[in-house]
């Protein structure tokens, strides 16, 4: 019989979300360790988005300054009617009164950045697929079992698995509740890739992306996309940055491309059951209510599915994380200050209904916060594609993207920019 490991929390998911709770843990002297199903780490996707309501928090845990040297700030962002060039919208200026720019990085580099804060090599088990997990409140632990056979108990248990969240679907599976689609194809495709330099721009280039505000598109699905297939569809299409004007100038010399159909949540159920908690893009639902059927479907992630205009995907994830590291920080009760003034930590105290509590309100918080973001992304969708009631889309995306001031656009994103969550009682 393989020894039952034991831990205060347990993250299942080693994404960005699973990773900065797991930074935040080892910040405030929670022990904690992350199961990763993938046997190394691979993280999925090009570039990534971070804006001020999650940079505070990565400033906090002293990833700022690597952010900074590895990444870009989006400067000036390039507004195109096709070929028309409506304005170059000052950005940097719309963002400063947050006190942080919106930086783009590339994926695999955060995610390092991330797995070493975390100190993944200790906390990260990979190869590690969940078989069956078991919350009972008579019981001192969660206990998590793995398709090895191996068990792993835990004060709490926080599913951070993605789109195919097995923690959500254990959870609903158990509590005899039917498997119900609460997210919902969206009818677009984000692509995104990488590209070689491009001998037509130079340094008075960076800082700058492009968008273009054109109808939405008609294709809905692509499988393994290649940068033929984007070519066949959009090569023609105007792209200001392409040294001929031509899209296919610069799919031409992308290393690869990534074509992802874009979900979005239509429910915002609980982020909590017991003593377990959900965080990331794309939560879903554990109903409990026993006569409501819940979210099991595999296009469902595990906390909250948004739509990718505005990039809030990984910064809500990263929001998530903080908030619920304030809870476990409330709930295992902080003692006393150790070494370089990292918070110490006691074993579980207050009991279960406690914790019960403790997680509820998080997920009150964040289910929230979580609906707001996604509504407002879903709306801003609507204006990009100028999908608008009663015909007002050209007029309102003309008025908004060509002439709306940038103290239009910093006092509209003040809500969503100016909420940086950081951990409480921790110097930066």
């Amino acid at each position: 019989m393989q020894p039952i490991q034991e831990t205060q929390v347990l993250i299942i998911g080693g994404g960005i979300g699973g990773l900065t709770l797991a930074a935040l843990c080892r910040r405030l002297d929670i022990s904690c360790l992350v199961l990763e199903r993938s046997k190394k780490v691979t993280p999925a996707g090009a570039g990534i988005s971070l804006a001020p309501n999650a940079l505070r928090v990565l400033d906090q845990l002293g990833l700022y300054q690597d952010i900074v040297r590895h990444g870009q700030s989006l400067d000036k962002i390039v507004i195109h009617r096709n070929r028309t060039k409506w304005r170059t919208l000052d950005w940097a200026r719309v963002t400063s009164p947050f006190g942080y720019p919106v930086y783009s990085i590339e994926r695999h580099h955060f995610h390092h950045l991330l797995y070493r804060a975390a100190d993944g090599d200790n906390t990260v088990l990979l190869d590690c697929s969940v078989a069956d997990l078991v919350d009972d409140a008579a019981e001192r632990h969660v206990k998590v079992k793995l398709v090895t056979g191996a068990q792993i108990n835990a004060d709490v248990v926080v599913g951070s698995d993605g789109i195919r969240s097995v923690t959500r679907r254990i959870l609903a599976r158990q509590a005899g509740l039917d498997g119900k689609n609460t997210i919902r194809f969206t009818g677009r495709v984000h692509m995104s890739g990488y590209t070689a330099p491009m001998e037509n721009l130079g340094p008075k280039d960076l800082g700058q992306v492009e968008s273009q505000g054109q109808e939405e598109m008609g294709r809905s699905v692509w499988a393994n996309a290649t940068p033929a297939m984007v070519n066949e569809a959009y090569g023609t299409r105007f792209h200001p940055f392409a040294e001929t004007g031509q899209f296919k100038d610069v799919v031409d010399r992308s290393e690869r491309v990534i074509a992802s159909n874009v979900f979005e949540e239509v429910d915002f159920p609980t982020m909590s059951k017991g003593r377990v908690a959900l965080l990331g893009d794309g939560i879903s639902a554990i109903s409990t209510n026993p006569s409501i059927p819940s979210l099991a479907d595999t296009f469902a992630a595990a906390a909250h599915s948004m739509t990718s205009f505005f990039g809030q995907g990984a910064c809500q994830a990263i929001e998530d994380a903080t908030e619920l590291a304030n809870s476990l920080q409330q709930h295992f009760s902080v003692s006393h200050k150790g070494e370089k003034g990292l918070l110490k930590v006691p074993p579980l105290q207050g009991g279960t209904s406690n914790l019960v509590q403790i997680l509820s309100d998080y997920s009150t918080i964040r289910s929230q916060r979580a609906k707001a973001v996604a509504s407002f992304s879903r709306d801003y969708a609507k204006v990009h594609t100028a999908k608008l009631p009663y015909g007002l889309g050209p007029l309102v995306r003309k008025f908004i993207y060509a002439y709306m001031p940038e103290w239009g656009w910093t006092r509209g994103l003040r809500w969503l920019y100016g909420h940086q969550p950081t951990i409480n009682d921790v110097s930066k």
